[in-house]
């Protein structure tokens, strides 16, 4: 198995490592409705940065309602 591969984010252009399956990523805490708000507008991975910002809702912050507030119009 080969070592870390080096990438460049798509969403902020920072170049990064990524460990592949079981990365560092996985233990961010991303949601499954934030992992398909991510798929939907990426085709590779994201820095560190990036996915914390997704976390913790600076990006696609609606995405924290989703899931408990369905059907009460916050998804548009």
């Amino acid at each position: 198995m080969k070592g870390p591969v080096q990438k460049t984010c798509e969403g902020c252009g920072h170049i990064f490592e990524c460990g592949g399956y079981q990365c560092w990523c996985g233990k961010i805490g991303i949601t499954e409705p934030q992992m398909d708000w991510i798929a939907a507008r990426y085709k590779d991975c994201l820095c560190f940065l990036c996915l914390e910002r997704i976390a913790t809702g600076e990006l696609g912050a609606d995405l924290h309602s989703i899931g408990s507030k369905q059907g009460d119009g916050a998804s548009q």
